[in-house]
């Protein structure tokens, strides 16, 4: 136990190969220094204390990761402690790559299915289909299962056997695969097209070490048939990644050599000017590019300085707001220390980070920055842009809201199930325009959602049931019965009645998770692209080549 628990103090205090100059850099400030010593003896002291004293064992290596990242969390969201279990997740977040069978999943209830094999992955090559339902694994029941422990499962080293058994949608019998593990690359641009005249459309999901060249092979795609005349990057709900990501991308549409980024930190080697690289694709192609409040981190960076140059229209909501910078350092016993290191700064010398964690509240909340307080710049052309809060799109368009049954809907599953139910009896279409949910489908799914008892909207009720408790404390029982009552009839859910208005909305997700059998998963995106307001809107811009300049050219009128 004192062996671990020295082990782990060690781990705290960054004790690893590479530190001695950090620890120099510490040791210039005595005042810091003297911190750092004090608070690794008060941490070793009360970490020796509780693990040889309390009452119950102590899961040490467990307390120790809440410690140090509790410890962490006072600082920002993005500074964290990762042992050595978790880099294998924080690898593939970077590179998009993991050894496994390269399969997406979906739980619902207590059972794992697949929802879709990847292109060329050896879950599609051993066969496994949308649909199926994992049973076992290496001979281990996997009902009830969750998807984390089916996925740790699935992953292992490259060139080893996973024995899978599955039911199969519609069957009874069971079927068992063989599959061999591989490296399992993902492609970071989850759906490519062309809309209306030679507008292409590019949505990428991440930004990883790799995430470049996917949206270039993507483009050389498109314009395999002949040009583009403009061109839509979708980076909504994307949350960022690698920063060099966003910087090759930027050379795609830039001139070798345009600066794009600074980040300023404490230390001399956090502070530094980013420039593009690599030749670009073409510096006039039109582009919009799509974000709204799920666009963050390289996302922000990617917009932001299209915008700041004056090289793109932003069209959607306004962006996350995260203009912090992060490293990761190796710890003791294959850790990582993920940690804040600067902030970055825009073409225009704006700073787009949205919370100020530098100074918190009394209570320890951090409190957005206000407007009044946010400062204007402005970008190559001359046009205002403001700091803080994210970046602000050139042409605002609302983002859909789902309501709370359709929310619950996907979260649990119960699109997917029902698109799972159809898929044993519909014949494959022959294109996506086939693909239809009938009113009576529609009216089936409700009865599906019923017997499979369905609940949504506990919250108010929730809300409402302690409001009436607290009431009943200060007295007001029997003047309040009434009022609550019917409350209380209000915001109990009616699902036919509640799903109404949103029954088109229904059968369009429902069309999409359906697509997937057929078509894949860019089938699915391809059917919830096709009432999407932020694509009509750009198309409509690049479309009107006049109203394109104006944009960026500031023009008024």
């Amino acid at each position: 136990m004192k062996k671990i628990i020295l082990a782990l103090i060690a781990a705290f205090s960054l004790g690893t190969a590479g530190c001695g100059t950090l620890e120099a850099q510490i040791s210039q400030n005595s005042d810091t220094s003297l911190e750092v010593s004090r608070a690794i003896q008060i941490f070793r002291d009360v970490l020796t204390g509780t693990a040889g004293l309390y009452v119950d064992t102590v899961d040490v290596r467990n307390i120790t990761t809440l410690g140090i990242n509790a410890m962490l969390s006072r600082l920002d969201p993005y500074t964290n402690y990762m042992p050595e279990v978790e880099k294998e997740d924080f690898d593939f977040m970077t590179t998009g790559e993991y050894a496994g069978i390269g399969a997406y999943i979906q739980q619902v209830d207590s059972i794992v299915y697949v929802s879709y094999p990847m292109p060329g992955s050896p879950a599609e090559k051993a066969g496994l289909l949308p649909g199926d339902a994992f049973l076992e694994v290496d001979g281990k029941d996997m009902i009830p299962s969750t998807a984390a422990k089916i996925s740790n499962t699935l992953k292992g080293p490259v060139g080893t056997q996973v024995n899978v058994k599955i039911r199969r949608n519609g069957e009874s019998d069971t079927r068992t695969f063989i599959i061999t593990r591989g490296n399992v690359t993902v492609d970071q641009v989850v759906y490519r097209g062309i809309f209306g005249d030679r507008i292409g459309f590019i949505r990428l999901s991440s930004f990883t070490s790799k995430s470049a060249d996917d949206v270039r092979r993507a483009y050389q795609e498109l314009t395999k048939d002949g040009p583009l005349k403009s061109l839509i990057l979708d980076l909504r709900s994307n949350g960022g990644g690698v920063l060099d990501g966003a910087i090759d991308i930027l050379g795609m549409f830039l001139p070798k050599g345009t600066e794009v980024l600074t980040t300023k930190g404490k230390l001399p080697q956090t502070t530094q000017s980013y420039k593009t690289t690599r030749e670009p694709v073409s510096t006039t192609l039109p582009l919009a590019v799509l974000i709204n409040g799920g666009s963050a981190s390289a996302s922000e960076i990617l917009s932001g300085t299209l915008q700041d140059l004056d090289r793109a229209v932003l069209v959607g909501s306004k962006s996350f707001g995260k203009g912090l910078v992060q490293t990761t350092r190796p710890v003791s016993y294959d850790g990582l220390l993920k940690v804040t290191i600067s902030r970055y700064y825009i073409p225009s010398g704006r700073s787009i980070q949205q919370l100020d964690y530098s100074h918190r509240n009394p209570d320890g909340s951090v409190g957005a920055v206000p407007d009044s307080l946010t400062k204007v710049y402005h970008t190559k052309n001359g046009r205002p842009v403001r700091d803080g809060g994210g970046i602000r799109p050139d042409r605002e368009v609302k983002d859909e809201v789902l309501s709370a049954p359709v929310y619950s809907m996907l979260g649990e599953g119960e699109i997917f199930m029902y698109a799972r139910l159809l898929a044993k009896d519909k014949p494959k279409p022959a294109s996506l325009k086939e693909i239809n949910i009938t009113d009576e489908e529609f009216d089936a799914f409700l009865k599906f959602l019923e017997d499979r008892k369905f609940e949504y909207g506990k919250m108010s009720l929730k809300a409402l049931e302690q409001l009436k408790e607290l009431a009943d404390f200060e007295g007001y029982e029997e003047r309040s019965k009434a009022a609550f009552e019917a409350l209380q009839k209000e915001l109990t859910p009616d699902l036919r009645k509640d799903v109404q208005k949103d029954k088109e909305q229904i059968k369009s997700l429902l069309r999409a998770a359906l697509a997937v059998y057929y078509f894949g998963m860019e089938g699915q995106f391809a059917v919830n692209l096709e009432s999407d307001r932020s694509i009509e809107e750009a198309v409509r811009i690049l479309s009107t080549p006049a109203e394109y300049k104006s944009i960026l050219s500031g023009d008024k009128k």
